[in-house]
């Protein structure tokens, strides 16, 4: 298995990964997949090429030149906000779901933001309904720390989300700016 930052080549098979989560859960998708799936591949393509000057980092699970999974991470890149960032687009192909792929995924991107000393927080939206993915991120120090109702119109109904959060570092460092 090969963990990688995605690069517009992969845009096409990336495409595919995106168009089959949202499918299978539509209700777990939010904002930021929604862009991508509305770039088309090319567009897609230049999203990927972009990413890195906005903050964005895209991994992949690879087997065979086939991708198996994806987790994101983004975070602005302003002074005020460089410290923390937002998990997104976690999503692992059913046959390989319960194989250990998303905790490697994720194992992978917590051991990347941890590399970065000016990170002290990770966050992310779980839909309140998806409690298999809120135990999930729970294995990792996730926690809730709010709860937005009606956050999500999707599927044609609304759906809760939980705010869950990872504090990185344990002390209140000052990053000089």
């Amino acid at each position: 298995m090969l963990i990688r930052e995605l690069t517009k080549a992969d845009a096409g098979n990336y495409l595919g990964l995106r168009l089959q989560s949202e499918e299978e859960f539509p209700e777990f998708v939010g904002f930021n997949a929604e862009r991508e799936l509305g770039a088309g591949q090319s567009g897609l393509a230049a999203l990927l090429a972009a990413y890195a000057s906005e903050g964005t980092v895209v991994w992949g699970a690879f087997e065979d030149n086939h991708l198996l999974g994806v987790v994101v991470l983004s975070r602005r890149l302003s002074p005020k906000y460089r410290h923390k960032a937002f998990l997104w687009g976690m999503y692992v192909v059913p046959e390989f779901r319960g194989t250990g792929l998303a905790q490697t995924l994720m194992q992978h991107t917590l051991a990347w933001a941890n590399a970065h000393p000016e990170l002290v927080a990770v966050s992310l939206q779980v839909t309140v309904s998806n409690t298999r993915g809120q135990k999930f991120y729970q294995r990792f120090g996730f926690s809730i720390f709010g709860t937005e109702q009606r956050s999500l119109l999707a599927a044609g109904q609304f759906h809760a989300v939980h705010y869950m959060g990872l504090e990185l570092k344990t002390t209140n460092q000052h990053v000089p700016s």
